[in-house]
């Protein structure tokens, strides 16, 4: 199995875009009491403020960029090419749907890590196809998720010890976004690891789901 994380400008570009999008997005949500006062969507224009996007920036930036590092570094060990790509219709929906539902839904899928079942030289050069297996599949999904199931654990451990309010946002952060992602349905995450393994998604989908109730104060 290899053990160099490989990037791109390409890559980077995405990853920056991507998390621009998804923090200002989850920002509406995080702070909706602060920028929906009097319950419409135009007061986003009005009562946004750049350290609702900061505050955002550092607990989605940790939770997006380490999550998809997961499905990239997994894949890389079972020797498959991985990069981030952009999804255009996510990065849409993440943003109209959290405007539009005052920050109570976020579409979380603002693009993925794309994988390739091939290997490369140093110059670009295909050396060999490989067969990627359903469990290889499953682990490359699972990684993501859980990812984020130890950030919100380790999040939420930090909240109770401090009570400092950016730790609980963190958590709750964390455990949406594997939440969402161990959904079985289409390109996400959870459709692969179902695959793989039904016990499996179920554990990490429980783990999830308990870790987003026991957080959800604190947003």
């Amino acid at each position: 199995m290899a053990n160099n994380i490989k990037t791109s400008k390409t890559e980077v570009t995405h990853v920056a875009i991507a998390l621009v999008a998804l923090a200002f997005a989850f920002s509406l949500a995080l702070f909706k009491k602060e920028i929906y006062a009097g319950g419409s969507f135009f007061n986003v224009f009005s009562n946004y403020s750049l350290e609702f996007f900061a505050a955002s920036l550092i607990t989605v930036g940790l939770a997006f960029v380490l999550h998809e590092l997961g499905h990239k570094f997994m894949a890389e060990r079972f020797g498959l090419w991985a990069e981030f790509r952009v999804w255009q219709i996510g990065l849409f929906f993440a943003l109209i749907m959290a405007v539009f539902t005052l920050g109570s839904f976020i579409f979380a899928a603002p693009g993925a890590t794309m994988i390739a079942p091939v290997r490369k030289t140093k110059n670009g050069f295909v050396l060999k196809k490989i067969k990627i297996s359903p469990e290889a599949m499953g682990k490359i999904g699972l990684a993501g998720p859980a990812v984020n199931i130890v950030l919100a654990i380790t999040f939420m451990l930090l909240s109770l010890a401090t009570g400092y309010k950016l730790f609980g946002i963190g958590a709750w952060v964390n455990a949406w976004l594997g939440m969402f992602n161990l959904i079985p349905f289409s390109l996400l995450d959870g459709r692969k690891v179902w695959q793989w393994s039904k016990w499996m998604w179920g554990l990490a989908m429980l783990v999830c789901v308990g870790l987003f109730v026991a957080s959800a104060g604190a947003v």
